[in-house]
């Protein structure tokens, strides 16, 4: 059976192998093997999506559908990920964010994390929710944190320098900090943005989760550096808060970002997940 518990060994073997358009795959003695069958196998992906002929929880089925396919097709790739409400907001004006999304939403991105090298968040994001951007929910890897903090702001108080794991931070201040468990890379502040990712790029990841927050995100839609972005819409509205997408206006309706698309349901809620 397929549970929270091995669904990570399946993405890690989904990744391994080579770029293809249609994967049979068995599950034998809790291992996932390469199908030796062209007409009966265990889980079945192609351009339509995933065919599990073995019992997989419902929950896990749903996350597998959406990222197994992905993982086939693309050997690297940098994604973005944003929970909002119907409106388009991820916070009220206060900040208070907990919880636009119900929690299945928290497996479906600890399941995201587990899939990627590593995880970009910026230094909003750790002060406001002091997250651990672990894996915890599902059995999986932990991605390598990422920190973009511009002016260094950032103390040994938030959780992710108390865990032992290891950090990466970027920033373009001349100040001097002793973090935790953390490598700390000084950038021009022109450019930051494209030289944080050329630097990732550099330092060997392949598979990048831009988690959040607003800013960070939107920094890297509007320098076209995402492959794939994923809004997860939770069924309400909010009437005024902070945006999950904040770019340049636009005076043209032809300068307008459309992408390819696909839509699917989550529990409650849909994720609309767009490819660049």
């Amino acid at each position: 059976m397929i549970t929270k518990h091995n669904i990570s060994s399946l993405f890690e073997f989904v990744k391994k192998q080579k770029k293809s358009n249609i994967l049979r795959i068995d599950l034998i003695n809790k291992s996932f093997v390469l199908s030796q069958h062209s007409k009966t196998n265990h889980i079945l992906i192609d351009k339509n999506g995933v065919n599990f002929n073995c019992k997989i929880e419902k929950k896990i089925n749903e996350i597998a559908q959406i990222l197994l396919p992905i993982l086939m097709i693309k050997k690297k790739f940098y994604i973005g990920q944003i929970g909002q409400s119907l409106d388009g907001k991820i916070a009220l004006l206060n900040g208070n964010s907990h919880y636009i999304n119900d929690k299945n939403s928290i497996s479906y991105l600890h399941s995201l994390r587990s899939v990627c090298d590593a995880v970009i968040v910026g230094v909003n994001t750790i002060k406001k929710d002091n997250p651990l951007l672990t894996t915890r929910a599902i059995k999986g890897s932990n991605p390598q944190r990422i920190i973009i903090d511009p002016s260094l702001k950032l103390t040994n108080n938030y959780q992710i320098f108390k865990d032992g794991f290891s950090n990466i931070i970027f920033t373009h201040s001349n100040i001097k900090k002793n973090l935790k468990n953390t490598q700390i890379y000084k950038l021009p502040e022109r450019n930051f943005t494209n030289l944080i990712y050329k630097h990732i790029n550099n330092l060997g990841f392949k598979f990048v989760l831009v988690e959040g927050g607003s800013k960070t995100i939107s920094k890297f839609l509007e320098n076209k550096l995402l492959d794939i972005m994923q809004f997860i819409i939770a069924p309400t509205i909010i009437g005024s808060g902070i945006n999950s997408i904040n770019i340049k206006p636009i005076t043209n309706l032809k300068k307008v970002i459309r992408t390819k698309n696909k839509i699917y349901k989550f529990g409650e809620e849909i994720i609309v997940s767009l490819e660049f």
